[in-house]
């Protein structure tokens, strides 16, 4: 089978390519048996309602009769006889009976109109902690104004929004001393329920605006959309006035009492970073039908609104055809935001790795159970297995990855990774594509739900059983963060100091840079993975870093590293000499374009120290066109905090256009890789950093120019290796020219 959209060769059980999204005959044909069963479902329910209703509406009328023939017995009996045959009621009851049955069918009709418009309609709730998200770069006020009421009237759908959270908002309706709740009405959003301020953290906060809504707002179609920072297993809405965020276990607590325990949500959407995992999935399936929701950092952007999406919804959408329409409109704000600063066309690839999936959490269970018993076979394996195990993990892809302590990984991924240890890997497949029913990803390794596996530290291990979905995995990453903690690698204790077998090589022919370091056995066997570093001698008694690279080839025992079209500088498009070196990340190397992050500073006035500065990373590509690079994208970083936690960042990237601003300039480290005597100082990564500012260039005035190892610098390299327990060494610099 092939997508009828890109033409990718897709397995005959797909229901959706993973390459552009789109829906397989075999996803449409399951979706109308589905829809079909669920038409069935209402009509039972909307048929249940009126007899119990219809019971009601008949008594009263019944009592009602009883009096009014009561009252007019008198009268009755003054009325003469005009027909004697007894078979045949008198005018005056035909009459009354008449008017009653004109009642009772007014009034069911009456209840038939109501029951009508209940089951057509459909609200949709937003739970929105603006945070610095808001305060900083206003996009929770972007994603609100796009919102048509119009059109939402036309479909038949309200939307109701808590908002609160953060130090200031971007527009005159909602309050910041108030944590109210507001209609979209003709006019814009209105307050309907004034209180103040409030913890968007706590649970009942959220419990209370479930009881507000379901109350005041009676509807066939309940929809939930959390807005702000996403923490996976941390939970999400991370509230700047409290530091304080909603746990798994808190919205859990806030469901189970509200009047969402017994009627399920249509879907719960998470506009949020990381929080399309196993254990929200698990958390949620008492709740609602279906989860929309990323594995992956999501980012929010200026260039376009991510909840635009509402309009288009239509009352007669099932939960898949809302939440795709979710995903397809965020896919447009990832394109958009990578295209942003770019002059380019619009693209269809995307700056920064995406991901979102629709998952039918009626399936949660069946994958859960799978997952028990891969695990149980993990488990089993370990402790003995534990550098092999080590080894995978590490090299596994991270969600997330600028903040490692998620520690989250792809759940499908995983069950390939170590199918060696088990033959059970095949059976939480097959259950995670019967419960993801539409994923669209621009990565390789992503299929619609993570799961925690704590590698860098860990920070959610205790307490995970309350949210795991499975008894023998918690019981797996337990004994294996235990194994980690007590693994000692001696082998490369002395490291930095031994590792004088490197070689430079220069290749002409094929004009790059060609690095080797040569490893012990045992250094080989205890390594997991390995990057490096590039470093120019400023000859002042430091060497600023210039690139950091993570490209490395094992071949036996050696370290390789081809160094090409990686070093830049940036400059005034007229004075070549006003120029500062880039720090250059490594972050996508295709045959078409590599593309590098840099970290740049944005502001309206040369003034660096009163002036308004935003720290930014852009997105510098290099290709065939653009030999020197061009920036492709802009972001400022994002962190919002969590109290109960370490104190770590929540990453959420905001797009930016570079042209909103008068002045770049970037700023760069530099260390004291040798002291005084020339000697090696391996301690330099703790106590020697020198950040310094660059040249301050006007936005449109500045270009790139790709440095080839000229002679006018001493350039070095630094590799980096990581062990089995995941602790870090770093090389002596080789001298590479």
């Amino acid at each position: 089978m092939y997508c009828r959209e890109c033409g990718k060769k897709l397995p005959e059980t797909a229901k959706f390519c993973n390459g552009c999204g789109t829906k397989t005959k075999l996803f449409k044909e399951q979706e109308e048996l589905k829809e079909i069963e669920e038409i069935k479902e209402e009509k039972v329910e909307v048929q249940e309602k009126p007899i119990e209703e219809k019971v009601e509406v008949q008594e009263k009328p019944t009592e009602e009769k009883v009096e009014v023939q009561e009252e007019i017995k008198p009268v009755i009996k003054q009325v003469p006889v005009i027909n004697e045959n007894k078979t045949k009621m008198p005018v005056i009851h035909k009459i009354l009976i008449s008017c009653i049955a004109v009642l009772v069918l007014f009034c069911m009709v009456g209840i038939g109109i109501a029951i009508t418009k209940t089951n057509n309609k459909r609200v949709v709730m937003i739970y929105m902690v603006g945070s610095n998200l808001e305060s900083k770069n206003g996009l929770a006020t972007r994603d609100l104004q796009d919102l048509d009421y119009n059109k939402l009237k036309a479909n038949n759908t309200e939307v109701i929004l808590i908002a609160g959270g953060t130090t200031s908002w971007k527009n005159n309706y909602i309050d910041v001393n108030e944590t109210s709740i507001y209609s979209l009405e003709a006019n814009g959003f209105q307050k309907i329920d004034i209180r103040p301020k409030n913890n968007m953290g706590a649970a009942d906060n959220l419990s209370y605006f479930l009881k507000y809504v379901d109350r005041h707002y009676k509807a066939s179609k309940y929809n939930f959309i959390y807005w702000n920072h996403g923490g996976a297993v941390d939970g999400s809405e991370y509230d700047d006035l409290t530091n304080d965020h909603l746990m798994l276990t808190e919205m859990a607590n806030a469901f189970e009492n509200s009047p969402f325990k017994h009627k399920k949500l249509e879907t719960i959407s998470f506009r949020t970073c990381l929080n399309s995992t196993i254990e929200v999935a698990n958390i949620y399936k008492k709740y609602a039908k279906y989860l929309v929701a990323s594995e992956e950092v999501t980012i929010g952007s200026q260039a376009d609104s991510a909840v635009r999406f509402l309009n288009d919804v239509k009352i007669t959408d099932t939960p898949v055809d809302f939440g795709t329409k979710q995903i397809e409109t965020y896919k447009d704000v990832v394109s958009n935001t990578c295209n942003y600063s770019s002059f380019n066309q619009k693209e269809d690839n995307y700056c920064i790795d995406s991901t979102y999936s629709i998952t039918d959490l009626s399936k949660v269970d069946k994958v859960s159970n799978a997952l028990n018993e891969f695990s149980k076979d993990l488990n089993k394996n370990v402790e003995s297995n534990y550098k092999d195990f080590s080894k995978i993990r590490s090299n596994m892809y991270q969600y997330g990855e600028s903040e490692p302590a998620y520690d989250m990984i792809d759940l499908y991924n995983l069950t390939e990774k170590f199918d060696k240890y088990s033959n059970k890997g095949e059976e939480v497949r097959k259950a995670i594509d019967e419960a993801v029913v539409y994923n669209w990803t621009n990565t390789t390794f992503s299929h619609g739900l993570s799961i925690y596996f704590p590698y860098n530290n860990n920070v959610f291990l205790d307490g995970y059983n309350t949210i795991s979905t499975s008894k023998n995995y918690t019981n797996f990453i337990n004994n294996f963060y235990k194994v980690k903690s007590g693994i000692r690698v001696k082998s490369y204790e002395d490291f930095s100091n031994k590792n004088d077998n490197s070689e430079f090589k220069k290749k002409k022919k094929q004009r790059k840079k060609d690095v080797e370091l040569e490893l012990t056995d045992e250094q080989i066997d205890n390594m997991t993975k390995a990057g490096y570093l590039v470093f120019i001698d400023t000859k002042d008694g430091y060497f600023q870093v210039v690139h950091s690279g993570r490209d490395v080839t094992v071949e036996g025992n050696k370290l390789k590293v081809s160094i090409k079209d990686r070093l830049l500088k940036i400059m005034d498009k007229e004075y070549e000499n006003d120029y500062t070196w880039l720090l250059t990340i490594e972050d996508k190397v295709t045959d078409e374009y590599i593309e590098l992050k840099t970290f740049i500073y944005l502001s309206n006035t040369t003034d660096m120290v009163f002036g308004k500065v935003d720290p930014a990373t852009a997105i510098i590509r290099i290709d065939k066109a653009h030999p020197n690079g061009y920036i492709k994208a802009v972001y400022t970083d994002l962190n919002g905090k969590s109290s109960t936690k370490e104190d770590f960042g929540v990453f959420s990237p905001a797009g930016t256009k570079i042209t909103d601003y008068n002045f770049i300039t970037v700023a760069t480290s530099r260390y004291k890789l040798l002291d005084e005597f020339g000697n090696y100082n391996p301690n330099w990564t703790e106590t020697s950093n020198n950040t310094i500012q660059g040249t301050i260039h006007r936005t449109n005035m500045f270009k790139f120019k790709k440095e080839d190892f000229s002679d006018d610098y001493d350039y070095y390299i630094v590799f980096r290796v990581i062990d089995i327990a995941n602790n870090e060494y770093n090389s002596k610099p080789i001298k590479i020219n």
